[in-house]
């Protein structure tokens, strides 16, 4: 028996036709390790796009769990493209519900196969002993805050399991670091200011996510938060790929209201469901 039907594949083909280019038909469908297969010299398809989508789909066994959980990834991965329109993230949702899957946020998964929650172990010690270094890092003078606020932060995901990465340099743009959530990678722009954080910096911080790949994610730390007139701006642009935190939703994670992984999770999902780039943490707890 198949495990997704035909009726899926092929509109999820005529929607890749109509809204991806070819560059991002081969993007989704490597990252989930699918390889192109060969098609019969006589096949039936018209058009570059449609004919690539075959090619993908013709390797896959439609019986096999395994090969069916690599085209679920496809279809969150097309779902996280920030090009394409609430609308169109809408339709592709509702096409994976009507084939009996179910969809949270971008991941989609079979109702057996549904994924574990990721559960990390955090000491109250751990939490109150970082709660206290960020309020340490408050008191220090300002050429001093930049450099605790980046050890702080990759001490929190490491206490997390969020595998960081410490700062790097691509091309003369800093980014202040990355961590990887389940299959997920986030980059990071930290910023230590007592000031909001205004809509230009968001706008250049999305720009350095886009121009590394189109699945790449961003989380944008902003101690001092940021100002509501940049939020309702960017909100208002194209499809945001980044999400933010502020010093409040720092402070509830340490607080153990929430985990990290979960408070970023349930904000990505928040994103891509409504296109805003930032809710707190304290709505989220309690939405």
């Amino acid at each position: 028996m198949e495990l997704v039907s035909p009726i899926l594949r092929t509109n999820f083909r005529e929607f890749c036709v109509n809204y991806f280019v070819l560059r991002n038909i081969n993007d989704i469908f490597t990252m989930a390790g699918i390889i192109k297969g060969i098609l019969k010299p006589d096949h039936p398809f018209r058009g570059d796009r449609r004919t690539l989508v075959e090619e993908y789909y013709t390797s896959i066994n439609w019986k096999n769990e395994q090969d069916v959980n690599k085209f679920l990834n496809v279809l969150g991965y097309a779902i996280a493209q920030t090009f394409i329109t609430i609308e169109n993230k809408k339709y592709l949702r509702e096409l994976c519900e009507q084939d009996g899957l179910i969809v949270d946020g971008i991941h989609v998964y079979r109702k057996p196969n549904r994924p574990v929650a990721h559960v990390i172990s955090v000491r109250p010690n751990d939490l109150a002993r970082l709660r206290d270094d960020l309020i340490t890092i408050s008191k220090l003078e300002p050429q001093q805050r930049g450099f605790a606020f980046e050890k702080f932060l990759n001490e929190l995901f490491l206490l997390f399991e969020l595998a960081p990465r410490n700062s790097f340099r691509i091309v003369g743009e800093q980014i202040d670091g990355s961590f990887q959530l389940d299959a997920d990678t986030y980059l990071i722009e930290a910023k230590w200011q007592t000031k909001q954080t205004a809509e230009d910096d968001l706008l250049i911080f999305r720009g350095k996510v886009e121009a590394k790949s189109t699945w790449a994610r961003g989380l944008f730390i902003s101690y001092g938060g940021f100002t509501p007139d940049g939020l309702a701006a960017f909100s208002r642009g194209k499809a945001t790929n980044i999400i933010g935190m502020d010093s409040r939703d720092l402070y509830d994670v340490l607080s153990g209201e929430i985990s990290l992984a979960d408070a970023i999770s349930k904000k990505a999902r928040w994103a891509a469901e409504t296109g805003e780039f930032y809710i707190s943490v304290f709505d989220l707890i309690r939405s």
